[in-house]
């Protein structure tokens, strides 16, 4: 019996960096979509411990199915471990032989664990350590009345039963500081992904992701032969509120700035901080003047905004805007950029708070 559930506890770990692997880009389960994935890898895992599961009694099988069910409530609540729940009752009834009585009260189990673990996840009190712990508890109670209802307590069972625990509370913890594991790295890696082409204090594309997201919309803007503008906007006079206000105070006028901006575009446009008080727009199939009359609007609506400072005060700015237009001002990639970081000084020099042209 050992032995066979030592194979289970590595097919449980196996589908931990299976799943952790194909949820590695959004290990949050803040979807439907994403638990009914969850809930079907569990089902799944389910089905495969059942296959290689101990025959106990000629109408009675014991394996680590269950786990597979409370993995799926730990991570994706009642909607994972339903969807898991059914996966492995379906499979008990296709693949598997065995009285209706048995199948009925197998069924039944399956669905209670399900039920009783998405419960514990959601309301009851503590550290997600005794939540587990709970749960397998829960499970381990319902499994073990469920074979004494088929088979009734003599000494084999109970001898079994004395096994199936310690097993099953073992490979439970293994099974919990595993997966936690995995979903720790899963977070820190799409941590440092955003990290990594996401401004820290706007929360805009950086400097990085403006370069990746220029070249591929450069490359598709040829490709579909469609005009892109590029508008370049930097903060009038912004020494001037450090000085006077402090950084604190400068960084939340950035921060304040880049909300306004993503507010007033359309979603296809993208927003970034190339530095400091720069930003950028990219604007995707959209003509030179459309972009020269996105860019006054976006500079009447800065002028007349007043950002609340931490100290409780507010300031007014105002923005100095060039662009260019792929298609229309320029055929040339290179100058593209040059242009409108061009006419931007072109603003500057000639007065600020106002959009230049070419």
């Amino acid at each position: 019996m050992f032995k066979d559930f030592l194979i289970h506890a590595s097919f449980v770990i196996t589908f931990l960096f299976i799943g952790g692997s194909l949820f590695k880009n959004n290990p949050q389960m803040d979807t439907t979509l994403q638990k009914l994935k969850l809930g079907t890898l569990a089902g799944i895992l389910g089905s495969v411990l059942m296959a290689f599961s101990i025959q106990i009694t000629p109408v009675i099988i014991m394996d680590l199915r269950h786990v597979a069910i409370l993995l799926s409530a730990f991570y994706g609540g009642f909607t994972a471990a339903f969807m898991a729940a059914a996966i492995v009752n379906i499979s008990r009834l296709v693949f598997f032989n065995g009285s209706l009585e048995t199948f009925l009260v197998t069924v039944l189990i399956m669905f209670l664990i399900a039920v009783f673990a998405a419960l514990i996840r959601k309301n009851v009190r503590g550290t997600d350590f005794f939540k587990w712990t709970l749960m397998g508890v829960v499970s381990l109670i319902t499994i073990s009345s469920g074979l004494l209802y088929l088979v009734g307590l003599t000494k084999q069972v109970y001898q079994i039963l004395v096994n199936y625990w310690l097993i099953t509370t073992i490979s439970g913890v293994l099974v919990y500081f595993l997966a936690g594991y995995i979903v720790r790295s899963n977070l820190m890696f799409m941590q440092m992904k955003t990290q990594s082409v996401t401004d820290f204090l706007t929360g805009l594309n950086n400097v990085r992701q403006f370069d990746s997201s220029l070249n591929e919309s450069l490359a598709s803007a040829r490709d579909l032969n469609e005009k892109l503008s590029l508008l370049m906007i930097d903060i009038d006079h912004f020494k001037k509120v450090n000085d006077t206000y402090g950084h604190q105070a400068g960084d939340e006028v950035l921060r304040q700035l880049g909300g306004l901006l993503i507010t007033c575009t359309h979603p296809s446009d993208i927003v970034s901080r190339n530095g400091g008080e720069e930003f950028s727009l990219l604007l995707k199939n959209c003509s030179y003047s459309k972009a020269q009359e996105i860019a006054e609007r976006l500079r009447g609506i800065v002028e007349n905004h007043c950002f609340s400072l931490p100290n409780g005060n507010e300031v007014r700015i105002t923005i100095s805007i060039g662009a260019s237009t792929y298609l229309e001002t320029t055929h040339c990639l290179d100058e593209f950029v040059k242009q409108a970081d061009d006419t931007l000084y072109k603003a500057k020099r000639t007065g600020r708070n106002k959009v230049a042209l070419l």
